[in-house]
């Protein structure tokens, strides 16, 4: 591809809830342009976007597509973006690099979860918008239900510039509002009324357009079309197209509208005149190929077998080949100038937010702020020996995709993932089988419970043991208490005239905390309590460490079941963002799920709920709001558990150790 000044580069993204057709209306886009000699179907999975095998399998996009195409002297940048939530992260990462969005709608079916969320982001970055309502001759199509529908959900800025001709199966044309003249008969019973929807809105952002109208003078088609670019581009004004993908209807009118209503790469406010600046919104890691960091470039230049200087990582980054991509076809380029995306394979150093730029003028851009994860597995290899290789797994995702998360709990001892839905963690886990040769077993993360106690007691810890030759002898009195949340543990020695030898008192304290990480009453560590050695005897030929480590052990199980156990659960404080409409649900879910309501506003509901109360509630919330809940959470303290679920979990535990269980699978 030839090189393109900005004012001729348009950067746009295909954002929009899953099933809207996106992928076939970039698939139209790029056969109209003559990008690609044929258009596939997304059914027949040889889109030129969806070109891994999981989104051919499930017939969704999974990752952001970047498809350059040629239109009329210009260069549009596509991207195509997923629209189901587990993949939300691949949609704000474009949104941050284009200067414009395409929101796709099903005329057939709902908004779709999702959409306000992209819409939402796409108005925090001020970004020029078009929407298409596509599918117009699917059967329920109905077009002026569903702009009255994204008027109300989205605002009355929404103005539509086309009318389609026909219904449904009939739908085989547009009529442009621009031009007052030819209605056509069958579109006479409602064409006033969306050409006074088109006016009212110009005259929002026209005091010329607003006094002719209120005038009732003839207003021209020139200054509709002016009003419309200047509300556009200060975000006022959306125009709503039509269009048919599959049928091939309002496509050569969208890519002329991309052209004329979205602003030129030359108009995003990164831009600058001091050198190259350049940032990485996506790593990917293709089969046979390596690593590609996708790159768009605001200022300045990215030249083959050059050196350039990672601002973010402070070290210089040699460039090999420079190019671009169009879904999986490499395409060259020569150079990669300012406003342009490119695709650079194999860089050592730099990653997914770095910024590329000058040694000696180095300015960092702003990273891309994604959404902290909330959905959770707990994984283990089904192999011991392909430990390694799902970590090396795992860690490569976290590289390619920001919105999933490992770690290793200690407390827990497992290994936690964590993603924006169980879609997402289910691919990551496909991936890994099919790239890393690792199969794994799943399971819902352990709820990271603690023991301690309420009360004081005393008590014997002694172990002899006499065989044919030295024998084992330690015996220690240990008195437990609690102590005030969140200070731990504390052991105090109170031997006193030589009860149990001074070189034996580390040993008594070892077997506590042993039998403290261990758990007593249902396998979780104890904490905030005091153990205090008061008292004990030895035998000058018997008594050894392990001797004493091991009755230690032994008496503080027995001492804390007599000083009041119970277990403590974590809460955490959790924000849940929903449409007013969902929010009476909301509330009643947490309150079924023991959460304590702390703020309840139009869209947004704050309680403190316990962590073991939340399994799942990802998949649940979702359920309810219809894709449209989401919702963060933060630890904040300890507290007991009910009576019955403390019953739960130690009879839980009982039952594994009659059955010779060692390690707790709680």
């Amino acid at each position: 591809m030839k090189t393109y000044p900005p004012e001729r580069i348009r950067n746009v993204v295909l954002i929009g809830a899953g099933g809207s057709g996106k992928t076939t209306l970039a698939e139209a886009l790029l056969y109209k342009s003559g990008a690609i000699p044929r258009q596939g179907r997304v059914e027949d999975g040889n889109t030129t976007a969806d070109y891994y095998p999981e989104e051919i399998k499930r017939k969704i996009s999974l990752h952001a597509a970047l498809l350059p195409l040629e239109y009329e002297d210009h260069k549009i940048n596509l991207i195509d973006t997923p629209g189901y939530l587990d993949f939300v992260g691949e949609g704000i990462a474009a949104l941050h690099v284009v200067e414009g969005a395409i929101i796709v709608i099903d005329a057939a079916a709902g908004l779709g979860a999702g959409l306000e969320l992209f819409w939402q982001e796409a108005n925090k970055l001020n970004l020029p918008k078009i929407v298409v309502i596509n599918k117009l001759d699917k059967n329920q199509a109905d077009f002026a239900a569903k702009v009255a529908a994204i008027r109300e959900k989205l605002g009355k800025h929404l103005v539509p510039v086309q009318l389609p001709l026909g219904r449904e199966a009939d739908f085989k044309g547009i009529y442009n509002l621009l031009k007052p003249d030819g209605v056509p008969d069958e579109l006479k019973g409602e064409y006033q009324a969306f050409r006074e929807m088109l006016i009212e809105g110009t005259a929002e952002v026209d005091d010329t357009i607003l006094n002719d109208y209120l005038e009732n003078k003839e207003i021209s088609e020139a200054e509709i079309i002016a009003a419309i670019h200047s509300g556009i581009d200060a975000n006022k004004i959306t125009p709503v197209l039509c269009a048919s993908a599959t049928k091939d209807i309002g496509i050569a009118e969208l890519l002329r509208e991309i052209d004329d209503f979205l602003p030129g790469a030359n108009h995003n406010p990164r831009a600058n005149n001091h050198g190259l600046s350049a940032y990485v919104f996506k790593t990917s890691i293709e089969p046979h190929v390596g690593e590609l960091s996708f790159i768009r470039v605001y200022s300045g230049e990215l030249k083959p077998s050059s050196t350039v200087y990672n601002v973010t990582k402070g070290k210089e980054e040699r460039i090999g080949q420079v190019g671009t991509l169009r879904g999986k076809t490499r395409l060259d380029l020569t150079t990669v100038g300012a406003g342009d995306i490119a695709v650079i394979p194999k860089l050592k150093l730099t990653g997914t937010g770095d910024t590329l730029g000058e040694k000696d003028k180095p300015a960092e851009l702003p990273k891309t702020v994604f959404p902290e994860p909330v959905a959770s597995l707990s994984v283990k290899p089904k192999s011991k020996a392909d430990q390694e290789k799902m970590a090396l797994g795992l860690s490569t995702f976290m590289h390619e995709d920001q919105t999933f998360k490992m770690h290793y709990d200690p407390e827990t001892r497992e290994t936690v993932i964590y993603g924006m839905g169980d879609v997402q963690l289910e691919m990551i886990l496909s991936k890994l089988k099919e790239r890393f040769g690792v199969e794994v077993e799943t399971g819902a993360p352990r709820i990271p419970y603690k023991e301690t106690v309420k009360g004081r007691a005393k008590g014997q810890g002694k172990y002899k043991k006499q065989t044919g030759g030295r024998g084992q002898y330690g015996d220690t009195w240990l008195e437990i208490e609690p102590l005030p949340r969140g200070k731990g543990f504390e052991f105090v020695d109170r031997i006193v005239g030589g009860a149990i030898p001074r070189n034996y008192i580390p040993s008594v304290e070892k077997g506590v905390r042993e039998a403290m990480q261990a758990g007593v009453i249902a396998g979780y560590p104890v904490v905030d309590i005091r153990v205090t050695l008061y008292d004990g005897s030895f035998h000058e030929v018997d008594s050894s460490d392990m001797a004493f480590k091991i009755a230690a052990s032994l008496g503080f199980k027995k001492v804390f079941q007599e000083a009041r156990p119970v277990i403590l659960e974590p809460i955490v404080d959790i924000t849940v963002y929903a449409p007013p409409e969902f929010i009476g649900d909301v509330t009643g879910d947490l309150n079924k799920r023991r959460g304590r309501i702390t703020t309840i506003e139009s869209d947004k509901v704050v309680a403190r709920v316990p962590l073991g109360e939340l399994t799942k509630y990802a998949t649940d919330l979702r359920s309810f709001t219809h894709g449209h809940g989401t919702y963060s959470f933060k630890f904040d303290h300890y507290e007991e558990v009910p009576a019955a679920t403390q019953e739960k979990l130690t009879a839980a535990y009982a039952k594994l150790k009659a059955e010779g269980e060692i390690k707790i699978n709680a």
